[in-house]
């Protein structure tokens, strides 16, 4: 965070998508055994999300959704108590508001006042 910009966490499951692209450009023979150890071991202790990519950004893969995070990057949506209150509210709201014009109008009902 010194250099002023948002590191994304890497996740256990960024991780684990690291290795396997890793084992699977192994496997292909895209990566010696050493170059491979290293990389993995690399991956395990990553703290961001930037180091995993650094690990893989030169090994092809079968889907560019293979680079993006498995954890969720946009904010969560606020949760639903809030908009519930304001909708018991609203209700609350109406049906004082019914309850108060109806009220009035039994009062004009008694007097024989149409309106």
């Amino acid at each position: 965070m010194a250099t002023g910009q948002f590191r994304m966490p890497a996740s256990v499951a960024d991780r684990d998508r690291a290795i396997r692209l890793l084992q699977e450009s192994f496997i292909e023979g895209r990566l010696t055994s050493g170059e491979f150890e290293q990389r993995v071991g690399q991956a395990l202790v990553s703290r961001d999300f930037r180091e995993l990519l650094g690990l893989t950004a030169d090994l092809p893969v079968r889907s560019p959704f293979d680079r993006m995070p498995a954890h969720r990057v946009t904010p969560r949506p606020p949760a639903r108590g809030r908009r519930r209150r304001r909708w018991v509210a609203g209700v609350i709201a109406g049906l004082t508001w019914v309850r108060a014009f109806l009220s009035q109008r039994r009062g004009r009902m008694e007097r024989n006042d149409p309106f």
